[in-house]
């Protein structure tokens, strides 16, 4: 060398010797000055940047950044990177001309696979004229994918699964479609573009799409429309074939029109909240439940694809197998839906005048099974289920089994007053009902008179509405029906005057119309049966039970009687065992006093109820619903 060693001294032990020597080892006298390797940290610092998902830094160290920053880009979105981890291995420097290289250990996350998935590999570092870097190569990633290579994601999803009424058929399916719109900027030719969407099977107004287009911003999307899959390959692509300006995006929708708020709506995967309640293997270009029983069992329904990830060569020969998964098949939902009674009480509601808001529930009340649902309107949220309302004096079917509990018989007197005070609080009744000083408790029940219930409040406690409301009907209680819904709630009273509204269905009482179609199902069988739609998913469940035997068969009579004698006689004539109670509630609503009308029923083993809001009295807004319904 340029300069004389000098001696080592016998003292020094031998293992120091050989660290001096390999530190000696890595100079360079060029200039006659020492130079470090610095290769092995170049590799460090480049996988450090790749472990810390900084792509941009780490194509930087290398000797092709535009190369290196697409290649790391395409296999991180290829492999479907979730989380990374890179340790370093050895260092070995290379001989002659030859790349030093450092191998790493590569442990990958991705999406949609449980275990993750190790990878060894090196990377490579050379000094080109006097500079080192990365030399970039897709070895880096896998060393069997080429730089003509890639790596192949294969997901196979199965065919989604079907939602089904009580009998085993589907209710609605997904079906592939295709979204068409025009892109004004890029029309070429005018004449052969509306002559070819002047087809039939594409059912538009030429001239007003002509306006549409006209006002529209040249580069965004004028909406066409929606056709099936199949009927866009086979008659719409050869018609508009060669345009350019034509938007293609296959999407899924909904077929079938049973229930469709309850059933729900199939969406794009390319909508991020959709795609996070989806299978963590879903990707944008599935169909994923968007709302309704879709939404809900969307894992199920969709079940879970088949995944292979292997690295190919340009001609597409595997050249290694990263992942094989064998998915898991789509499963149906079987609800208690029944097409024929969903009809009846979707056509109930028309009864529904001035546009006001309503709902009905059915229930089989040997089961507890859901037979229909709807409202009116159809949009925004399923308030049959989870609408939070005073129930009004349909609720006086709880307070009359809390009286009859407590010794008051159907055939005792009681009084009904035109009002009654409470600590300076007047409770009256609703305008036309006329006293009745002689009247019979079942009388109170079948003309609703309000002040007879309060004047009776003495008889209860505090917690007695609350308890049996929960033990005998299951209001109150968290139920497990197969979707969202408001299961009621009847709060201890808070006083006298919190009691006496709570005796009426008013004050702090609320309910859906899917808890008072319980409470007509549990009279009408005698047994609290939970509502139940989707029957096999329901594990939790609230355990049936018979309602209390003192009073079963006395609520029952009461309900009929409002028939035969009462505000329900609009149901008189109708064949069977039938039996209502109506309802009108007040609520405040901007420093105004209102009113939802309500009616509740059974005819033999069904049981409805039917809300609709700001309905001037139960049986004047809801009983015409009822009525259309039963008969």
């Amino acid at each position: 060398m340029g300069r004389k060693m000098r001696r080592i001294p016998a003292a020094v032990p031998l293992a120091l010797s050989v660290v001096v020597v390999a530190a000696l080892t890595g100079c360079s006298d060029s200039g006659g000055e020492k130079k470090k390797d610095t290769s092995e940290q170049m590799a460090r610092d480049f996988l450090t940047a790749w472990q810390g998902d900084d792509l941009a830094k780490a194509a930087s160290l290398t000797d092709n950044p535009t190369s290196a920053q697409q290649g790391l880009d395409t296999t991180h979105k290829q492999l479907g990177i979730v989380k990374a981890e890179y340790k370093a291995g050895s260092y070995t420097k290379g001989a002659d001309n030859a790349p030093s290289t450092l191998s790493y250990s590569a442990s990958l996350t991705l999406k949609g696979v449980p275990d993750p998935v190790k990878i060894d590999s090196s990377i490579p570092v050379a000094t080109v004229n006097g500079k080192t870097a990365v030399h970039w190569t897709n070895t880096i990633v896998h060393p069997q994918l080429a730089d003509s290579g890639k790596i192949k994601r294969e997901r196979t999803p199965p065919k989604r699964g079907s939602i089904l009424d009580r009998a085993g058929n589907p209710l609605a399916t997904a079906t592939p479609v295709v979204n068409l719109s025009l892109w004004p900027a890029k029309i070429k030719n005018p004449d052969a573009l509306y002559s070819a969407l002047s087809a039939p099977l594409f059912d538009l107004d030429i001239p007003k799409l002509k306006e549409r287009v006209s006002k529209a911003d040249p580069n965004q999307a004028v909406a066409l429309v929606v056709l099936k899959k199949d009927k866009w390959d086979n008659e719409g692509q050869p018609k508009l074939a060669g345009l350019p300006e034509i938007q293609v995006k296959e999407d899924t929708r909904q077929t079938g029109d049973v229930a469709k708020q309850i059933v729900g709506t199939v969406g794009s995967g390319d909508n991020a909240d959709l795609l996070k309640n989806a299978d963590p293997s879903a990707s944008p270009s599935d169909a994923v439940g968007a709302s309704g029983l879709q939404y809900k069992f969307e894992k199920k329904l969709a079940g879970v694809a088949d995944l292979k990830i292997t690295v190919v060569d340009s001609a597409g020969t595997v050249k290694a197998s990263l992942v094989d998964i064998k998915g898991k098949p789509s499963e149906p939902i079987k609800t208690t839906l029944d097409p024929g009674t969903q009809k009846k009480a979707e056509e109930a509601l028309k009864a529904v005048t001035d546009n006001k808001n309503a709902s009905i529930v059915v229930i089989d009340s040997k089961t507890g099974g859901i037979l229909a649902a709807a409202n009116t309107p159809t949009g925004g949220d399923n308030r049959a289920f989870t609408g939070r309302y005073p129930p009004g004096s349909t609720f006086k079917t709880v307070s009359s089994g809390a009286l009859l509990k407590a010794g008051l018989k159907p055939t005792d007197k009681v009084p009904c007053e035109n009002t009654l005070v409470v600590n300076g609080q007047t409770f009256k009744n609703y305008d036309g009902l006329q006293p009745m000083p002689n009247a019979l408790f079942q009388e109170d029940f079948a003309q609703s008179c309000n002040t007879a219930f309060i004047g009776n409040r003495a008889k209860i406690q505090d917690d007695t509405l609350n308890k049996l409301a929960q033990e005998q009907f299951g209001i109150g209680a968290t139920w497990d029906v197969g979707t969202v819904t408001f299961d009621g709630s009847v709060p201890v009273a808070k006083g006298e005057n919190d009691k006496a509204a709570s005796m009426i269905g008013q004050g702090r009482v609320l309910a859906s119309p899917l808890v008072m179609a319980s409470v007509a199902a549990t009279i009408a069988s005698g047994k609290f049966q939970q509502p139940v739609l989707t029957p096999d998913d329901v594990p939790n469940r609230v355990p049936s039970h018979d309602l209390d035997a003192d009073i079963a068969g006395q609520l029952k009579a009461l309900m009929q009687g409002v028939v035969a004698n009462g505000s329900g006689k609009s149901l008189q004539g109708i064949p069977g065992t039938v039996g209502a109670k109506t309802g009108t509630a007040e609520f405040d609503e901007k420093g105004e006093t209102l009113t939802h009308g309500w009616m509740i029923a059974f005819k033999d083993d069904i049981a409805v109820a039917v809300l609709v809001e700001k309905g001037k009295s139960g049986g004047s807004a809801a009983g015409p619903v009822v009525n259309a319904f039963l008969r």
